[in-house]
């Protein structure tokens, strides 16, 4: 069973580039003007580093 697992909800998203490299996307939160949602990203060697730099950014680390 290969299928990804299945984040919750504002855990943001983690893929692998096409440089090999592993990028984590998250929403912070929504811009006061427009309404939109914010995304940011976190960029690592590991899918491992991403997950962990990806947690400590949601959490505002």
């Amino acid at each position: 069973d290969t299928m990804p697992k299945k984040r919750a909800n504002g855990e943001g998203s983690i893929r692998k580039r096409k440089d090999g490299r592993w990028e984590g996307r998250y929403t912070a939160g929504n811009d006061p003007t427009t309404g939109k949602p914010i995304h940011k990203s976190v960029l690592a060697k590991t899918q491992a580093e991403a997950k962990e730099k990806l947690k400590q950014a949601i959490r505002g680390g």
